[in-house]
């Protein structure tokens, strides 16, 4: 199942090779210096760099946004309980193993 899993990840690393040896073809056959070539890379690997900052700081955003859902529907139940004098109702349960915060957010307000 792993190899499921991390098929994606191989096809990835299969192009980027494929594209690195066309790109070394490219660069043999129009005479591009070492240098040349190190300066293009270093490029392409701060670009990349780039991109998973974006995408980690999307991620970062988006859990960020999931546990304030968690903490105001939290709230809103805890409101909703004493406003009908019941006492606040636990969703968390700390002998329980937590899911994602979806999950989390999902038992809160099921759908």
């Amino acid at each position: 199942m792993a190899t499921v899993q991390n098929e994606p990840l191989v096809q990835m690393e299969t192009t980027c090779g494929t594209l690195l040896y066309e790109l070394q073809i490219i660069w043999d056959e129009v005479g591009e210096t070492e240098t040349e070539r190190d300066k293009m890379l270093l490029e392409l690997e701060r670009e990349c760099l780039e991109v998973y900052r974006r995408k980690v700081d999307q991620a970062n955003r988006c859990r960020a946004q999931l546990r304030q859902a968690i903490a105001d529907s939290e709230a809103e139940l805890a409101a909703i309980c004493s406003a009908m004098g019941e006492r606040p109702v636990h969703i968390r349960q700390t002998d329980q193993k937590a899911g994602s915060l979806k999950e989390e957010l999902s038992t809160i307000l099921p759908q």
